[in-house]
């Protein structure tokens, strides 16, 4: 061998030699010395106090452990984030080709507490410590690197983290924090997979199942959350309303499917179930309870503005809504008053118009509900419990026509049952509107009445139907109302803004021979009128209806002889001086009426003919003094009925006496003066004298 070439060949062997010996010293000692450098610069290196107990390190195979690693918080006192094992090979010969081949990466024993207050977090003055101090704003560089980063086995296991969150006390614990990829590769064509599983604190697991490809940017990710804690939520609506706890499990499962470049247009499916939720108020009241929920989302497309859903099941439902008399209610005390955000600037005129959401329900099922209605508004208090409503609906769409039935069990035994067809988008361009309640005891809505006419329910039980059609924003509504001895009591004086109306009398028109009132009370109006009121018109109607009946008892009365205009006329024999017993029947029958309510008042008029015939006239006069006598036995008093004689009319063909029942002025009947004469009716005369009789 030439001597050049031997001293070359010594040279590189003794560099080699030298190489490998450094590799080992590294190898034996570069972890101690890693560690002591770490343990005495950690506070200049990273701005926190940090302890390591162990770096093992082997550049033969490229692998570098690290063991017992402690970051502290920033007083130095409290540990922040730790492990028990980190532990990484990597391919040192691939480096030269610009690759980083990672052959494992394994984390263990991982410790982390995260504290927020506010928008700081305890981690801010790591990230401030790192932050670049140069102020000049950088050029990004889009030059691919030509650096192909190729991990494999990535595996975090048996590790902790907590989250606090220290100004809404909001407490997240992670244990068994699982997280393992077998591939993923940041620069080549190949599939990149991971498997998230986290076991929650307080019992609850979360799972993810990812896939992703670094070429075409698509993705399929799965999910579940199971058992999930709905306390976890609290602290975050809290600022929204008045609550005290929230219990409920809730369980998730999702697959959402798209790409990363169009990511409004990925699908999501999913099934959402929640079980045994109970919300809380601060008044340890229970707002809402619910045995369970579940949604199947069947498709949701954000970006089509699409979602549709295959079911909704709603089972348990348990609440109650109350009205106050500051006119607040349950929902306007449980949310808390929030600040009026500035108006929003006004949309680009170029833009895009949003799409129309497409939304489809394939079935809807409610059942075992209790809702509880109760209006403290009232002069005495009002309390409706609905138990075991019941909702099915199928086919439910925007657009179209849809179509439901609601079934509710009322109070002592009585039902209601909706049916209902429409459209939901354009409502009033068509709705059809059913509904039948049976058997509902009217005492149940005694301060409803008591409120609007002063006069409690005693007695009755209800019947009615509704048939309601709205077209074109027109409706068209028939209510027929049927009442089984309907009572109601004595007008209140003490009850303010009650309006007179002679309801007991009417019922007792109205009432027939088996007990029984029924009637068909039309409504119609423009619902895009700003004073359009169902409710309002339901009571308006029936009101007119009453006052109708009261005062035209003829028409009610139909066995009674009345006149042209309806009004009762009894004609009398001039020579006899008495009245017969046709005549106090009718009379009493009328004076029945007219005892039954105070606001009530029965006019009699008596027309004659002109005479001089003293016999006559003192017929007349006796007839009248014996009809104040006999008003008087039956115990109508003289607030209660007026009595006039009509100008002498040489028309009439018999004489006789008009009896009309009429509204009583609603001041003169609340402190019970005597009311003013009532009118003579159109074909008496208009002058009008009292008969000499009543003074008699």
């Amino acid at each position: 061998m030439k001597k050049p070439l031997k001293i070359t060949l010594i040279v590189l062997a003794s560099i080699i030699g030298f190489v490998l010996l450094l590799l080992a010293a590294v190898s034996l000692f570069g972890g101690s010395i890693a560690k002591n450098y770490v343990n005495k610069h950690a506070v200049e290196l990273t701005g926190r106090r940090a302890e390591v107990e162990h770096i093992g390190l082997n550049l033969f195979s490229g692998h570098v452990a690290l063991h017992g690693l402690a970051v502290y918080e920033e007083d130095g006192a409290e540990k922040f984030a730790g492990f028990d094992t980190l532990d990484v090979a990597v391919s040192l010969p691939k480096l030269l080709s610009k690759t980083v081949f990672v052959k494992h990466v394994t984390l263990a024993g991982l410790d982390v507490q995260v504290l927020q207050d506010g928008s700081r977090f305890n981690f801010t003055s790591l990230l401030e410590h790192f932050a670049s101090d140069s102020t000049e704003e950088e050029v990004k560089d889009t030059t691919p690197s030509g650096w192909l980063i190729d991990l494999h086995n990535i595996r975090i296991q048996s590790n902790r983290i907590f989250y606090a969150d220290l100004q809404r006390h909001s407490l997240w614990g992670i244990k068994e924090f699982s997280l393992i990829v077998p591939d993923f590769c940041i620069g080549g064509d190949n599939q990149n997979d991971a498997d998230l599983t986290l076991a929650l604190a307080d019992g609850g697991s979360l799972k993810v199942d990812a896939a992703f490809n670094a070429v075409s940017n698509d993705f399929d990710v799965d999910l579940s959350l199971d058992n999930f804690s709905l306390a976890q939520v609290k602290p975050y609506v809290v600022d929204i309303a008045y609550i005290d706890q929230i219990k409920g499990r809730l369980a998730i499962e999702a697959k959402a499917v798209g790409n990363l470049s169009k990511i409004m247009d990925m699908e999501v499916a999913a099934k959402v179930k929640a079980e045994d939720l109970d919300i809380i108020d601060n008044h340890s009241a229970s707002v809402a309870s619910l045995a369970s929920l579940g949604v199947d989302v069947t498709k949701v497309v954000l970006g089509q503005n699409l979602f549709e859903i295959g079911t909704v099941a709603l089972q348990g439902l348990t609440a109650r809504y109350e009205v106050f008399a500051d006119k607040s209610n349950t929902l306007s005390r449980f949310l808390k008053p929030q600040k009026k955000e500035p108006a929003a600037a006004p949309a680009d005129s170029a833009a895009a118009p949003a799409k129309d959401m497409k939304l489809t329900l394939a079935r809807l099922s409610v059942s075992d509900v209790s809702v509880t209605y109760a209006d403290h508004t009232l002069p005495e208090p009002f309390s409706f419990p609905i138990t075991k409503l019941r909702i099915e609906s199928e086919n439910v769409s925007l657009s179209g026509n849809n179509s439901a039935r609601i079934f509710a069990a009322l109070p002592h035994g009585a039902l209601a049952v909706i049916d209902w067809a429409g459209n939901i988008s354009d409502w009033k361009k068509h709705q059809s509107l059913k509904l039948v309640i049976k058997n509902l005891h009217l005492t149940d809505l005694s301060p409803y009445l008591l409120a609007s006419l002063g006069q409690p329910f005693t007695d009755g039980v209800f019947s009615f139907t509704s048939n309601n059609t709205i077209r074109n924003s027109q409706l068209d509504g028939k209510n027929h109302i049927d009442i089984y001895k309907p009572m109601v009591g004595k007008f209140r004086k003490d009850i303010q803004g009650a309006k007179r109306l002679p309801v007991r009398a009417a019922l007792y028109v109205l009432r027939d021979k088996d007990d029984k009132v029924v009637l068909d009370v039309p409504i119609a109006g423009n619902i895009s009128s700003p004073e359009f009121d169902y409710m309002k018109l339901v009571w308006k109607t029936l009101g007119n209806l009453f006052v109708k009946v009261a005062t035209s008892p003829a028409r009610a009365l139909g066995n009674l002889v009345h006149g042209d205009d309806g009004d009762i006329f009894l004609p009398v024999d001039s020579a006899d001086p008495d009245l017969t017993s046709e005549h106090l029947y009718k009379i009493d029958k009328l004076a029945e009426v007219v005892k039954l309510d105070e606001s009530l008042s029965l006019g009699i008029t008596f027309k004659t003919k002109p005479t001089e015939d003293s016999l006559l006239l003192a017929n007349r006069q006796r007839r009248n003094a014996f009809l104040h006598g006999h008003l008087r036995g039956i115990g109508l008093e003289e607030s209660q009925y007026t009595f006039v004689s009509a100008q002498p009319d040489s028309t009439l063909k018999k004489e006789g006496f008009v009896l009309v029942t009429v509204l009583k002025d609603d001041a003169s009947a609340a402190n019970g003066s005597q009311p003013q004469p009532q009118p003579a009716p159109q074909h008496a005369s208009a002058g009008r004298v009292e008969d000499t009789a009543r003074n008699n």
